[in-house]
């Protein structure tokens, strides 16, 4: 009897060191949960974003998430609802997955949504891909662009002169130094259950590209696209293009 009554009296014990455990590791959980605060839902983009980006066009991507951080993590300002970003663009770049600070993009962006800047207008071009440096181009980066035409006729000695060149093809740097506001590429699309899902590799063939442009060069520039070639030449980060004398068949073959 003496050795159930033991067994009995360590059994409790045994139960009552269980039923402590779990109480304690409880009570751990919640003080870890009481220590991380209450959870904030942010916004953050699932891509990196160029400078002066439509985020509009972003939204309707749905290439933004919420996420849930620690309360005394949130930065200040931080975007909670994409009611915030409609009709804007960003004024600096932002990363895929950090929190969205309303200091980026608040108030009305000079410029409306692409940020034109002042004195210039924007027009977008369509252009084959390997007119474009293959679809290179981002929103943010200066680009030359390089126009050629045919059947020109020179006059190498002024208007006065009487005596001109044959008609001649001749490709001129049109503007030395443009700024890109935007830039679309086309993205293939499945369906799958009858819905369409978008993926994200880039189909081949154009790319379309909205410029920055003052009303001279704009002027220029469609009349460019309108009765020659074009080509945009991207430029390293921070610089700008340089002026050039218009090419033709003699400067190339001398």
């Amino acid at each position: 009897m003496k050795g159930r009554g033991l067994v009995v009296v360590l059994a409790l014990i045994l139960a009552t060191v269980a039923t402590a455990g779990v109480f304690l590791y409880a009570r751990g959980l919640e003080e870890d949960a009481q220590a991380g605060g209450t959870m904030v839902p942010v916004v953050v983009s699932k891509v990196d974003i160029p400078a002066r980006t439509d985020l509009d066009q972003l939204i309707k991507n749905d290439q933004f998430r919420l996420l849930e951080v620690p309360q005394d993590a949130v930065v200040d300002g931080a975007i909670t609802s994409l009611d915030q970003m409609s009709g804007k663009s960003n004024s600096v770049a932002i990363l895929a997955g950090e929190q969205i600070p309303v200091a980026r993009i608040s108030g009305e962006v000079p410029g409306g949504a692409l940020a034109i800047p002042e004195g210039m207008e924007a027009l977008t071009v369509s252009l084959d891909a390997s007119r474009a440096v293959a679809g290179a181009i981002q929103a943010g980066d200066k680009v030359s662009i390089y126009s050629t035409f045919k059947g020109v006729s020179l006059d190498p000695l002024g208007e006065s002169a009487t005596q001109t060149v044959q008609a001649d093809s001749v490709t001129v740097k049109l503007v030395p130094t443009v700024d890109v506001l935007a830039v679309f590429r086309p993205v293939s699309s499945t369906v799958f259950n009858g819905e369409e899902t978008t993926q994200s590799e880039q189909l081949p063939g154009s790319v379309a590209i909205t410029l920055a442009l003052s009303p001279e060069d704009a002027q220029r520039f469609v009349f460019a696209m309108e009765n020659g070639t074009t080509w945009l030449g991207l430029l390293p980060p921070d610089e700008n293009g340089q002026s050039q004398d218009p090419i033709t068949y003699a400067e190339v073959l001398t």
